[in-house]
């Protein structure tokens, strides 16, 4: 059964942050004028828990057996599914990042951060809807006009709508260039919305935010534009009528409380946020932010496992004992408790970032242009939005692909209840199964982090002669700990041995002439040159993911001495897993690629009257 009780207070290492970490005299000027804000924020955290703890976690069995009900194309969430989101709504606290004039309090992100974590632990399924109030009011808020924020961002904050976003097409998947979905400006300056939208959260809301392509013959991710779709618009005689059909929602393997739908657009009337065009990089903003909700999600469901697992290793007696008494479960339940608080610190930090960002990039908007204080804050906030870009496909991958292992060792420490549906650790992997898939997927992840190490290597190939010198989170870490320094230098010297064997692979591949010529900016690579550093994408991205979290956890240990055993065994695993990664990819094993040349030439034999259909 879920543990019940109040999931902010009886969180010791989720409090942590909030009471000892973050610090708020740095992050609350940029969003409240009050003094002392904090406490008032964490008592929003206290009673976000109380309801979270004991009323979402109660109702979230029944929630994963009842699913979404749905009759034809009318797909609703369940009963209990509605009580918790009238609950959090009847609490304040759908809208907390919203500004005051719109409903909310306009609290930082890290905040919510934890409303997020707690309701994941809780019901990923309510989580998920939560999320969808949120977003589109927050896309809202960034990209839509005056009278638009007036219109949707309240009802939105105050759960009167649920929405949606809408991006993946059925064609088109990650390639988010290859979105044929179009909207169609008419004579009298409104909007059509033509095309088809799959695998939406939510889809049956009743607003939505989506992506069309805005400008006609227009290539790739240029031409792209952002459109608010109501559900349901007013006929000639006013009466409210369908603006797209919901086809279905799909039948998931897990977060079955959430609707997953597929869309149908034909002619739906729509309103265009910001220009034309400007879609995809208005949209970016969401999704650095829905990754890091991702990774938020992930800890959340990887707490509820770790929870479970604890209880029940404490009551269950096999042998004359506690089974959490035995060496090799104790050891599976240290490994959970490590990996969980890992995660949190990597998602905390990517948060605080991200709000740092915002913040001053909200106080570079309200100064004038000649303001003597324009440059260092437009340098700080450069630097900041280095760093989060660093560490948001780190903190996605990494919480994503731990929280499948922590809730499969979940279900380990539960035996054979572990699959059975008496007990909810099941429904925890289940739910965790999405986590490397959605909002890009674990590999759209490695190679965004891949490609962004090799625009450095490019740049500035002498970073990499160095310890973490691309890096000046990594090679800037003063650990003054020993046996700490020693784990984590070692750690970063087999990851920097790999940047530079892949370096000289390259160069090897090249030949002198291209090396020289490149180095001289007298040539480019192409795809095909790269092929043996994207296949080590999730290998690289493995190693900085660790690297990052077992030198967060290590400055915290420089700190609070009572955090050193945790960082010393995360620091341990990320050395024997970086000098493992280093020996596989130095071994230059090609086989992937040798395969890849082998295929035959995939024929199209669709024909013509198919493919029209």
């Amino acid at each position: 059964m879920t543990q019940l009780g109040n999931y902010y207070t009886s969180n010791r290492d989720l409090r942590f942050y909030y009471e000892d970490v973050i610090d708020w005299e740095r992050l609350a000027p940029f969003y409240t004028d009050e003094p002392d804000a904090a406490p008032s924020w964490r008592e929003i955290l206290n009673v976000a828990g109380e309801y979270i703890g004991l009323h979402v976690a109660a109702r979230a069995p029944e929630i994963d057996r009842l699913g979404t009900p749905q009759r034809g194309t009318d797909i609703q969430v369940s009963m209990p599914m509605a009580e918790n989101l009238r609950g959090l709504a009847d609490l304040g606290l759908m809208g907390l990042s919203v500004p005051p004039e719109y409903g909310g309090i306009d609290a930082p992100f890290v905040i919510s951060g934890a409303v997020f974590e707690m309701l994941a632990r809780a019901d990923a399924s309510t989580m998920m809807e939560y999320a969808f109030c949120v977003a589109p009011a927050m896309m809202i808020l960034r990209f839509g006009s005056d009278e638009q924020k007036r219109r949707w961002v309240p009802e939105l904050a105050s759960g009167h709508l649920t929405g949606w976003v809408a991006m993946t097409e059925p064609e088109a998947g990650s390639d988010i260039g290859n979105i044929s979905t179009a909207a169609t400006r008419q004579a009298d300056g409104t909007w059509r919305i033509t095309g088809r939208k799959q695998f939406i959260t939510n889809g049956n809301g009743k607003l939505g935010v989506l992506l069309a392509r805005a400008i006609p013959d227009s290539e790739g991710l240029d031409g792209l534009g952002l459109f608010i779709v109501p559900r349901c618009v007013p006929d000639a005689d006013f009466a409210e009528i369908e603006n797209f059909r919901v086809l279905r929602a799909e039948a998931k393997v897990g977060l079955n409380g959430s609707p997953t739908c597929a869309l149908s657009f034909q002619d739906s009337q729509a309103e265009v946020m910001g220009a034309p065009g400007d879609g995809w990089r208005d949209v970016v903003t969401f999704m650095n932010e829905a990754r890091i909700v991702v990774a938020i999600q992930a800890c959340g469901i990887a707490q509820a496992s770790l929870s479970a697992a604890q209880a029940y290793a404490a009551q269950r007696v096999q042998m004359n004992r506690p089974i959490r008494e035995h060496p090799l479960v104790a050891e599976m339940l240290l490994d959970m408790e490590t990996s969980v608080a890992a995660l949190r610190a990597l998602w905390m930090e990517a948060a605080v970032a991200y709000d740092l960002v915002l913040g001053l990039s909200d106080r570079l908007d309200r100064l004038a242009e000649p303001d003597p204080e324009r440059p260092a804050i437009a340098a700080r906030r450069r630097r900041l939005l280095r760093y989060v870009r660093e560490l948001m496909p780190l903190a996605k991958y990494f919480a994503a692909e731990e929280a499948i292992r922590i809730t499969r060792t979940g279900m380990q420490v539960f035996g054979g209840y572990g699959v059975v549906k008496d007990y909810d650790v099941e429904r925890f992997f289940r739910d965790s199964l999405a986590l490397p898939i959605y909002e890009g997927t674990s590999q759209i992840q490695a190679l965004m982090a891949t490609k962004d190490l090799l625009r450095t290597m490019l740049r500035d190939p002498r970073s990499f002669l160095t310890p973490g010198g691309h890096s000046p989170w990594l090679a800037g870490a003063r650990l003054h700990d020993r046996s700490l320094r020693r784990l984590y230098s070692q750690a970063l010297g087999d990851f920097t041995r790999v940047m530079q064997w892949l370096l000289v692979d390259l160069a090897r591949q090249l030949g002198p002439g291209r090396t020289l010529r490149l180095l001289r900016t007298q040539d480019e690579l192409h795809e095909s040159d790269l092929e043996y550093i994207l296949l080590s994408a999730e290998r690289i991205t493995q190693m900085l993911a660790y690297l990052h979290t077992g030198r967060l956890l290590a400055q915290q240990a420089e700190r609070w001495p009572e955090r050193r055993p945790l960082a010393r065994r995360f620091l341990q695993r990320t050395s024997d897993l970086c000098a493992l990664i280093a020996c596989r990819v130095t071994r230059g094993d090609r086989e992937a690629l040798d395969v890849i040349r082998q295929w035959p030439p995939v024929v199209d034999t669709t024909d013509a009257t198919t493919r029209s259909n």
